[in-house]
């Protein structure tokens, strides 16, 4: 029986900790003992070589769903409330976590994300900093705030809706009466691609840490030339955190939500968690989606797979 020192916060982090080295234990099929999971570097490399195997069989069962459906005709007649279930998530990040609350570990209600790696990143901020796009805003800065506290990251906020002069977090985040799109956009002039946005920032070979996105709609302009650039090596992201639309985003087409997701594979993202809000959208017209780079929830994983935690 556990001690009676231990809170019931500090019982569920223990609990939580232990169900992820179950999890890298169970995917890899070791012993009974979780420790022997990575005794060497080989080892730990190996190991995360089988488990980027399995994300990728997963994801490769999503892609054969999807053109089989689209073969059969069913594809073009998805109805509204199945509009999301060919995209679930197809990789484990043993360090994700619902974060963006003002207490860490209480992030509750519509605002949080789904990180992977917090601690890690915050390890990187201290070495040699991070960053931190939100594009989005609303003036509602309590993720840029649980960043700032818990990562110590560099952050930029992206609202063309928000009047610089009315932003409310200047002591937390640099604001930019922007938006994101392409260059010269029929949108207007505060609309920018990423590409141009991070020049004009001087954040040119930077890598951003959380790019996230929540503008109610507006990820049908955002993502493609964001995601185009990724791929072409122009811009270096390691997460997304971005709330998808059905009717504002994609204007209830199925295939626009396929392209994203084919776009998502090309710049080498895995979905790594799927949430519905339930605080709106009917509960299912809009949805939670968090992305993470191949290489970097491999770094991620490694600090458990190869116990250098």
């Amino acid at each position: 029986m556990l001690s009676s020192k231990f809170s019931t916060p500090m019982l569920a982090l223990i609990f939580m900790g232990a169900v992820n080295l179950f999890a890298v234990f169970r995917l890899l099929g070791g012993g009974d003992d979780p420790r022997q999971v990575a005794a060497t570097e080989a080892d730990c490399e190996s190991a995360l070589d089988k488990l980027d195997e399995q994300f990728n069989t997963r994801r490769k069962a999503r892609q054969e769903t999807f053109f089989n459906s689209k073969a059969s005709k069913r594809f073009s007649s998805m109805k509204q409330i199945t509009f999301w279930d060919k995209y679930e998530p197809e990789a484990n990040c043993f360090d994700d976590e619902r974060f963006g609350g003002s207490v860490r570990y209480k992030s509750l209600g519509d605002g949080p994300k789904f990180v992977c790696g917090v601690d890690f990143i915050a390890k990187k901020g201290q070495n040699e900093g991070c960053l931190v796009y939100s594009v989005g805003s609303n003036n509602d800065i309590s993720f840029e705030s649980a960043v700032k506290s818990t990562m110590g990251c560099e952050i930029h906020t992206f609202d063309p809706t928000v009047p610089t002069a009315k932003f409310v977090g200047n002591n937390v985040a640099t604001f930019h009466e922007w938006g994101f799109g392409k260059d010269g956009s029929e949108l207007g002039p505060a609309y920018k691609s990423a590409a141009t946005v991070i020049k004009e920032l001087g954040h040119t070979g930077r890598t951003i840490d959380i790019f996230k996105i929540d503008c109610e709609g507006c990820e049908g302009v955002v993502m493609p030339p964001l995601l185009e650039s990724i791929a072409n090596g122009d811009v270096q992201v390691n997460q997304v955190q971005i709330e998808l639309h059905q009717l504002e985003g994609f204007a209830n087409n199925a295939a626009a939500l396929e392209n994203f997701f084919s776009a998502v594979d090309k710049a080498n993202f895995r979905i790594f968690h799927k949430e519905r809000n339930h605080w709106g959208c009917q509960g299912y017209l809009c949805l939670e989606y968090s992305l993470v780079n191949e290489k970097f929830l491999r770094d991620v994983n490694g600090e458990y797979v190869c116990r250098r935690v």
